[in-house]
């Protein structure tokens, strides 16, 4: 019997290909700015400014007219970016009659920097069975018994399956999540300003016709199109590895 060899867990990981090292930014059209116009903010600005959109599930749980519009924000906002490979962030991009539209412009983050930050993995709760509106209702109560620690806590809910009953609704709203898939990751909305460098970024994502633009913007960092085989980009990445001292599988 051939006993296999074993290896550190920090040496495995550097390799499989179904776990990235980066977590992923996309913007989207909002209001009257357009996505390329506020990746290009975000540039300039060298940070990310959460959106004031509700996105935690635990939402759900409370009497809306319990809470005012700034803790509504505190409580259930946060920026959002994904740990899907980048070889597969095309997948984000082509689903129809999606409610938040995402577009072809974003950031590629070392994810262990954005974690070092405060951004943290979405907490799923499995609601397959329709049985978890108690669970999201008692995670509301937090917000007035726990505040401070709500305020970090709540923002990183999400429910997978079928949706939760709001308080008061006199039934669920149709239709079911299934975007565990996404790996999303979450910085919430009271940590503020979510501030960065260049040592922090991998590459930026545009569409193959922008690349010069951005690249002329923030020269220190490549970018290329993440609808394209990112075998289109072998050499930025390779370069770009190499500047960050990355030794995992890049795509």
């Amino acid at each position: 019997m051939i006993k296999m060899s074993k290896r550190e867990i920090d040496d495995i990981l550097h390799f499989r290909e179904d776990i990235s090292p980066f977590l992923v930014h996309l913007t989207r059209e909002q209001g009257e700015r357009t996505a390329p116009q506020t990746l290009w903010s975000i540039i300039n600005d060298r940070c990310l400014k959460c959106s004031l959109n509700p996105i935690s599930d635990v939402r759900f749980g409370i009497h809306i007219s319990e809470v005012n519009d700034y803790l509504m924000e505190g409580f259930f906002s946060a920026s959002c970016f994904t740990e899907t490979p980048l070889n597969e962030i095309h997948s984000l991009l082509e689903i129809e009659n999606r409610q938040v539209d995402l577009a072809p412009y974003g950031l590629v983050f070392l994810k262990e920097n954005l974690a070092q930050k405060g951004v943290s993995p979405v907490l799923y709760i499995n609601n397959k069975n329709g049985d978890k509106d108690p669970i999201f209702v008692a995670l509301g109560s937090l917000a007035s018994s726990h505040r401070d620690e709500a305020l970090e806590l709540l923002p990183l809910f999400a429910v997978y399956g079928k949706k939760i009953k709001g308080v008061g609704a006199g039934h669920h709203s149709p239709g079911k999540n299934e975007f565990i898939w996404e790996r999303e990751w979450r910085y919430p909305y009271v940590k503020g300003d979510l501030e960065f460098n260049e040592d922090d970024v991998f590459i930026g994502l545009c569409p193959n016709e922008h690349i010069d633009a951005y690249e002329e913007l923030w020269p220190e960092i490549p970018f290329v199109d993440p609808t394209r085989n990112m075998k289109w980009y072998a050499n930025k990445l390779i370069d770009s590895r190499k500047r960050l001292g990355i030794k995992d599988s890049v795509v």
